[in-house]
């Protein structure tokens, strides 16, 4: 059996509180995932869902894992659209940055009117510790409780730890 948790991976050392990747309150914890907002991000609503175990590859997921991901999913936009007024959100897994190899999903509230430079794979230039106006805590809290609020509830009660 796979041991839950990667000593090297960053994903891993949030999860158990050990490092802190965001500037705000988390989001959501469900038994399988945890929803949070990425920080240093210059755009709000750009949300990370992380499987709440050390897992690098999709194949890997389990069936209730992939389904609950699929309910998170589906309300993350919702609450997006809802609050932020997305015209369209991107949903971006990689898992193979340095440190990040862990199952987790970038899901990114894409607003009208953006300009070309934050359009497709641009977005990333938003994110990071080079962002330029990186959002603060107090920018960004009101959101995630909004945010958290409406998923909450949409959710059935079994499914919410935090």
């Amino acid at each position: 059996m796979r041991e839950r948790w990667d000593k090297n991976c960053k994903s891993c050392q949030a999860i158990q509180g050990l490092i802190s990747i965001t500037n705000t309150p988390r989001i959501l914890e469900t038994p399988h995932w945890i929803v949070e907002h990425v920080c240093p991000t210059s755009i709000k609503g750009w949300l990370v869902v992380v499987l709440n175990r050390h897992c690098r590859a999709l194949y890997d997921l389990t069936t209730e894992e992939v389904q609950e991901f699929g309910k998170l999913l589906s309300l993350i936009c919702k609450a997006l659209h809802k609050i932020l007024k997305t015209e369209s959100e991107y949903v971006v897994q990689f898992a193979e940055g340095e440190g990040y190899q862990h199952v987790h999903f970038h899901v990114i509230a894409r607003l009208p009117k953006w300009p070309d430079t934050l359009k497709g794979r641009r977005i990333f230039s938003a994110v990071g510790n080079d962002t330029e106006n990186p959002l603060s805590s107090e920018d960004l809290t009101p959101l995630v409780l909004e945010i958290r609020e409406y998923i909450i509830k949409q959710l059935p009660p079994y499914l919410i730890v935090v």
